[in-house]
Order: C-alpha cells, then structure tokens, then sequence
C-alpha cells in the first residue's frame, strides 16, 4: 500500500460543501447574511434593520431558512478565485494568497424563509434588496456572490423582489454603458 502525503506546493482551496457532488449553501450561511446585512444596515438610520434591537438573537429565534441544505444550481463551469491576504503585524506586513472556488454568475439557489413574527417580513425583505450591493459568501466584500431575488408565496405568486429592479444592472455590459452618439 502506498502512502499518499500532501506536498508544499500542493494546492489548497476553500471549497463549497457538497451533498451528492453537487455545491450548497447551508441554512446558517443564509442566517450569517440576514445578519451581516443587518448589522450594516443599522448604521443607516432610514433603515428597519436600525430600528431592531438584539437583531442577532432575533435573526437566530425567530428567522429559519430551509431546507438545511439549499443546492447551488451551477451555470456553467465552477472557477477558481485568487486573492491576495494582506496583514500588519508585529514583524512587518505579511501577504498570503487565498484560494476558492468560484460560482459562476447567473447560477441559483432555492429556499425559504419561515418568520416567527410576520412583521418581520419587512426587515427580510430589507436584507434581500441588500444582496444587490453586498453578496453572499466568502467573497462578498469583492463583489462576488451579489444577486437579485424574486420572493414567491406558496402558490407561487410572485411578491416582488429586485429580480425586476436591478436584474439588468447584474449584466456587466450594462454597469457602464457607452456613451450614445447624439
């Protein structure tokens, strides 16, 4: 039997979990958005999510996503994405590189959300809007994982979002459009 070890210059990557082979977000990441989202969002005072008080306790007892594991549906190939870390310390600045894996635009993901309270769903709805500026993810202070939602009822009636609003922003030919002739 020959025993396999890993090398300096083997590669490693931060991964997306997998059940069946296929890439998922689970619950407390959607949970772990609700709650960065509203943490940034209370320092605007026009904002609900200013307004809430112990926002983690409540985003934790009484706003469940589901199912457990919410299956990326990938469009495309899965990339690689490669950034520089960066930290002062002591003995000077010191730079490594992280490696992960990369959705690539355009890909979805399914599930939803029970609130204990309906009068909450104004504050979810606040967080969702966010996720057009600030992703979900990793990379989310990059610009990555960004996206546009469309919320549904149980009938599937569709109850707005900013699938409407801003998906053609998400287009990148269209953040900077040239200029028309006159």
């Amino acid at each position: 039997m020959q025993k396999l070890g890993r090398t300096k210059s083997a590669k490693q990557m931060t991964i997306f979990p997998r059940v069946d082979g296929k890439p998922v977000f689970y619950d407390y990441q959607i949970k772990g958005f609700f709650k960065d989202t509203c943490s940034a969002l209370a320092r605007a005072k026009y904002t609900k999510s200013s307004t809430l008080k112990a926002y983690k306790k409540v985003i934790d007892g009484m706003i469940f996503p589901f199912p457990r594991t919410i299956p990326i549906d990938v469009h495309g190939e899965i990339g690689e994405c490669q950034r520089p870390l960066r930290a002062q310390t002591a003995q000077g600045e010191r730079v490594s590189l992280a490696n992960s894996e990369e959705i690539p635009a355009k890909s979805t993901i399914k599930f939803g959300v029970t609130l204990a309270d309906p009068a909450h769903e104004s504050l979810l709805k606040e967080w969702l809007d966010n996720g057009f500026f600030r992703g979900l993810g990793q990379w989310r202070n990059s610009g990555k994982g960004r996206f546009v939602y469309k919320m549904l009822d149980e009938e599937g009636n569709n109850l707005g979002g900013t699938e409407d609003r801003f998906d053609y922003m998400m287009q990148e030919a269209n953040f900077f459009p040239e200029e028309k002739a006159g």
